[in-house]
């Protein structure tokens, strides 16, 4: 984006844009530090984090009537809720333009998955056909399937390389809680209710931190454990992966390299028995928006981003593959421009209907992102019995609940 839309707004505007873009993990904390002291105009908007620095935030409904603008005739009611308003922090109000909303799906190799030695091979396994799973202990099996050592072969060709079955990128804090949180959804967990009452202490979650435990052991590289927001897509891109957690920002990552044009999608899959009895699996709605900040310069910044994300939405789109507003999902002229989107699309849109919206409390990273993240490390690395960690996330979650106020 630097290195085209900037420089053409400000050559039609004569108004300069310097931009910074921090690590994923510092966003939150640099702008609790900074917004203050007006120390930026525009930021990345994670509803996750809003809470930490919600006070210095403009609102947006007068610079969206100063262009005419009305979200609620081109953003889907989801996405506003989500992504643009907080009833609780800032009633009323507007607080950013969605950018890329999103929930992750499933990325799989269909050449793979259609080759007869490996289909004959799976039934002979585990008698049933090899299909895109539908259910979390079927991704494993068929994870594992996948899961061979340099020398032996995939789909009649020899691997040069070690191939994994799955993978998603699991750094600590923020990668492992963005992967493991799916777990928890398809579980049909919320973390707590609007009562602020829990349900991590439900036995169910010991299950899911077990079979989580079981896949990334058995299934993912052991890079992915340093691997950053959407790393492993390189190595599924490269032919290393059969399957991917994929946030669809990262499509045009695993339609290029050995795997272009030989890459399915399908929904996230279902945990039988779940709490909501859901059809399929979940994850939170993620991805993020742009937000204004209480600046002199909130006019200027508002009127760049109008024209980045709304006036020139189908380039936006052809460019970055992010979706936001619902022109963005019916254009032909995007629609037609990416072989895959006929396929991807569809799924995408799917997969968002049952996305679990983040509460929106100022807390929600204190209290379900990074500890529920750091108790599928725990667990993992053996560093409490889960157990243990479960005991110890529910008593942090109540513990900022009475804090807060919530609870008593």
């Amino acid at each position: 984006m630097e290195d085209y839309f900037i420089p053409r707004y400000e050559e039609e505007t004569g108004i300069r844009i310097e931009m910074e873009v921090l690590p994923p993990d510092q966003v939150w904390q640099r702008f609790q530090m900074d917004a203050p002291d007006g120390e930026w105009d525009i930021g990345y908007h994670s509803p996750g984090w809003f809470g930490y620095f919600y006070e210095h935030v403009a609102d947006l409904t007068p610079h969206m009537a100063r262009h005419g603008f009305d979200p609620y005739q081109n953003y889907s009611e989801a996405v506003i809720q989500s992504h643009m308003v907080n009833e609780m922090l800032r009633p009323g109000e507007i607080i950013a333009l969605a950018r890329n909303p999103q929930s992750p799906i499933m990325a799989y190799r269909t050449d793979w998955f259609e080759h007869p030695q490996e289909r004959d091979a799976f039934r002979q396994k585990y008698g049933r056909d090899l299909e895109p799973p539908t259910t979390w202990e079927e991704l494993y099996q068929v994870a594992s399937f996948f899961t061979r050592s340099a020398g032996e072969t995939v789909a009649g060709t020899t691997l040069r390389n070690d191939l994994y079955g799955y993978s998603a990128s699991i750094s600590e804090p923020g990668g492992m809680a963005r992967a493991f949180l799916a777990i928890v959804k398809s579980m049909g967990l919320d973390g707590f209710d609007e009562e602020f009452q829990t349900d991590l202490d439900d036995p169910l979650l010991l299950e899911g931190v077990e079979y989580w435990t079981r896949l990334v052991r058995d299934t993912f590289p052991e890079d992915a454990l340093a691997w950053n927001f959407l790393e492993h897509l390189d190595f599924f891109a490269s032919g290393r992966l059969a399957m991917a957690e994929l946030w669809p920002e990262g499509v045009m990552t695993v339609e290029s390299g050995a795997s272009e044009g030989n890459v399915g999608y399908a929904v996230l899959p279902q945990w039988p028995g779940n709490r909501k009895n859901l059809p399929v699996g979940r994850s939170f709605l993620g991805g993020g928006g742009v937000l204004v900040f209480d600046t002199p310069n909130q006019d200027h910044a508002y009127d760049f981003l109008h024209w980045l994300l709304v006036e020139n939405a189908v380039e936006f789109t052809m460019m970055t593959a992010m979706f936001a507003l619902n022109e963005q999902f019916e254009n032909r002229e995007i629609l037609e421009s990416r072989p895959f989107y006929a396929e991807f699309l569809p799924v995408f849109q799917q997969q968002m209907k049952h996305a679990f919206p983040r509460q929106p409390i100022a807390e929600w990273g204190e209290v379900m992102y990074t500890p529920v993240g750091q108790f599928a490390s725990d667990v993992f690395f053996g560093v409490e019995t889960p157990q243990a960690a479960q005991q110890r996330l529910v008593r942090n979650m109540n513990s900022v609940f009475r804090r807060e106020g919530y609870l008593k």
